[in-house]
């Protein structure tokens, strides 16, 4: 009877490592997730670390504490809703229907991300003085619409007066359809992306050439 092999004996588990910003993008990718299953509340570091399957402290690597972390979600979120805008103007025929494209790719990008929409544009980030990264990518998505008023009014399309406060007034509308559209209000939610833009786009420019000169800021 030959002898008996010896008892393998099984190799422990190799621990997943972390090189230099894999840490940071696997953190980040669990805030998502975790957020957009339970919602924004249930982001915290711990409950990150555990869900990208590192330990307790290993968020503080990257993050001081759970706004540094939403923050983080949110610039990711404002950078890739800025190249979702970036392609759909880039796509066709400049002037109004690239305005028009640009509004359309940022209305579809909030209703097809809406945890990450509802981080962006929260109370907890509106104070963010303090973090000029998030500022920056934050601005960039209205400085398309700013730009895009400013082109329209040098071709002679719209009225004189302050891009700015055209702008804002445009992203008012959109903001406002797109929160409708979120909170399930029945008179936004079965109508289409292009719809709601189409009219919206419309009624601001129609009223932009009504009124034909708004206040300048003051220097």
């Amino acid at each position: 009877m030959p002898p008996s092999r010896p008892a393998r004996t099984r190799a422990p588990p190799r621990r997943r490592t972390y090189h230099h910003g894999d840490l940071r993008r696997a953190l980040l990718d669990a805030a998502v997730e975790l957020m957009r299953e339970q919602g924004a509340e249930a982001l915290t570091l711990r409950a990150v670390a555990r869900a990208a399957g590192v330990s307790q402290t290993a968020p503080y690597r990257h993050f001081r504490d759970r706004r540094e972390l939403v923050a983080g979600v949110a610039q990711e979120s404002f950078e890739r809703m800025g190249a979702a805008i970036e392609r759909a103007v880039q796509r066709g025929d400049p002037g109004l229907p690239a305005l028009r494209r640009g509004l359309a790719a940022y209305v579809r990008f909030a209703r097809e991300h809406p945890a990450e929409y509802r981080v962006m544009f929260g109370a907890e980030l509106a104070q963010r003085d303090d973090m000029p990264e998030l500022d920056a990518a934050a601005y960039g998505a209205f400085e398309f619409l700013r730009a895009g008023i400013a082109g329209l009014q040098q071709a002679g399309l719209i009225g004189a007066g302050d891009p700015v406060l055209m702008a804002i007034t445009a992203w008012a509308t959109l903001h406002g359809l797109v929160m409708l559209s979120l909170d399930g209000q029945t008179a936004v939610t079965g109508r289409s992306v292009d719809t709601l833009v189409d009219a919206a786009t419309s009624i601001l420019l129609a009223g932009i050439g009504a009124t034909g000169v708004l206040p300048h800021r003051k220097p």
